[in-house]
């Protein structure tokens, strides 16, 4: 039964990873009404530049934080779908299709194809409930609950976050 409980918080915290995942691409397909397949890529590509700026020394927290801005800054809008706005709408899936081909290549080519791994400071076990769990887990976990629930709240008690479905409607 401890196993059964164990696999559970598991699947908890990897689910919770991918409804974020998730919750960004459908709130960008909400309002541009075009399937961005680089979504993905732009995850990876942060994850990677996050790896390789705490391989340079920078602080943990700071690392992610810039390369969160940095995939946030990547001006894919601006550079690759908004002069295909009046295009057909085949041609911002194949747009998509390229950014994320692209970024599969720069990736590969500079930190190769191998498995990389980021040691974090919350390693330590706690124990939740009589299960062992990593603090990073539950930081990820509460992380990822509070970024869903501010969405949320944004999005329904806010005059920007109503202006996200005027925006997808017109």
């Amino acid at each position: 039964m401890e196993l059964f409980a164990q696999q559970v918080l598991n699947g908890l915290v990897t689910g919770s990873v991918y409804s974020l995942v998730a919750l960004g691409l459908t709130l960008i397909f909400g309002t541009m009404h075009v399937p961005n397949f680089a979504h993905g890529q732009l995850f990876m590509f942060g994850a990677y530049l996050s790896y390789a700026l705490v391989r340079a020394g920078l602080h943990y927290w700071a690392a992610i934080a810039v390369a969160g801005l940095a995939v946030a800054r990547a001006a894919l809008e601006w550079l690759v779908f908004r002069p295909l706005r009046q295009a057909p709408p085949l041609n911002s899936m194949i747009a998509a299709l390229g950014v994320m081909l692209f970024l599969e290549a720069v990736a590969q080519n500079i930190w190769g194809p191998e498995f990389r791994h980021v040691d974090t400071p919350y390693g330590n076990v706690v124990s939740l409930f009589g299960l062992p769990v990593t603090t990073h887990r539950l930081i990820l976990l509460a992380a990822a609950s509070a970024s869903m629930i501010g969405l949320l709240g944004v999005l329904t008690r806010t005059p920007g976050g109503a202006a996200v479905p005027a925006t997808a409607q017109d």
